[in-house]
């Protein structure tokens, strides 16, 4: 494998190890270049990296997710390089939900059959990009993406892929101190007012919509002791004002977590100094609105709040070839 070959596989192998904490399969084909069906796509064929799936923890049908695996230096991320592969992507997942050819290689069963998304990953391979994607974003023309009606593209830039790496980090640190075991851990999804949680409690996948989202709710159950259950909250955003976490306390409490007596950490990725002190702040305005009641201020004070460890990252191309020559 060349220097090239070495950096395209680091998103590839990045990709690999995050998903698999977070509880997604991955389909052993990867790299694979099938016929487009459309005639206006003016291509004659689409490119599927690598496809993951899961179950939604909505509907119990399978999510099918073809990936756009990328590994950019940091010169290379631009408003042409991300323009051009989401609209790549977008005519291959419009495609895909179409083509019998993509279907045969890679739905699990029609039975279960839910729907195909896309996902962009972009990998910083130099380890020197220090923003998202945001500004980027924000200059694109999303009238001239070929985004079809009812179609989810999702962009992970480096900046989100950093941060769920250091939560994948922080749940194998858990395990390997035997807080609870990889089997003993789960996603937390509320019941919803028109739809309710399916399949197994403690076999629930974060959702591509869930790794996106302002936070992400663990639960677990102790390897040790009682086997008591708790649960971990991974808080993505910067925690720079009380009414944040005013607002997600007030979620817990609509989700009825707080009601459960049971442990809750609430762990920042990447959150500000001041955070932890804007959450303290936000628990005691919140109690001053509810009323000084002991049973709900025991809850609110149950639950602790700390930072995760932050971690870099870095795979050189060099170090990908002499893991692929170990094999």
């Amino acid at each position: 494998m060349g220097e090239a070959g070495n950096i395209e596989a680091i998103a590839k192998l990045v990709s690999e190890r995050l998903f698999n904490w977070f509880k997604w399969y991955k389909f052993p084909l990867t790299d694979v270049n099938w016929e487009c069906v459309k005639e206006d796509h003016c291509k004659k064929t689409h490119p599927s990296d690598v496809v993951f799936y899961y179950l939604d923890p909505y509907t119990g049908h399978h999510i099918y997710i073809n990936t756009d695996l990328k590994s950019y230096a940091k010169d290379s991320i631009t408003k042409t390089s991300i323009t051009t592969a989401l609209s790549n992507l977008s005519l291959s997942v419009d495609c895909a939900r179409v083509s019998q050819d993509w279907q045969k290689l890679y739905i699990v069963s029609d039975i279960d059959y839910g729907d195909v998304g896309g996902l962009l990953f972009i990998y910083n391979h130099d380890g020197d990009y220090d923003k998202g994607l945001s500004e980027i974003v924000l200059k694109l023309d999303s009238n001239k993406l070929p985004i079809a009606e009812n179609t989810k593209i999702t962009l992970m830039d480096p900046i989100t892929i950093r941060r769920l790496n250091n939560v994948v980090v922080d749940i194998k640190d858990m395990v390997a101190n035997e807080k609870f075991t990889k089997s003993n851990y789960t996603f937390f999804y509320p019941d919803l007012v028109r739809s309710k949680r399916k399949g197994d409690e403690w076999d629930q996948p974060a959702s591509i919509e869930a790794l996106t989202a302002p936070w992400l709710t663990l639960k677990y159950k102790a390897s040790i002791g009682s086997g008591e259950e708790g649960y971990v909250i991974y808080y993505h955003r910067k925690g720079e004002t009380v009414d944040e976490f005013i607002y997600l306390l007030d979620a817990l409490s609509r989700q009825q977590l707080l009601l459960s007596n049971k442990a809750i950490e609430l762990r920042l990725t990447d959150a500000s100094k001041i955070a932890i002190v804007n959450f303290e702040k936000a628990k005691i305005e919140y109690l001053s609105v509810w009323g000084l009641d002991d049973s709900r201020e025991a809850q609110i004070n149950r639950i602790k709040a700390g930072h995760i460890e932050q971690l870099s990252q870095y795979f050189s191309d060099i170090q990908i070839g002499m893991r692929d020559n170990d094999k």
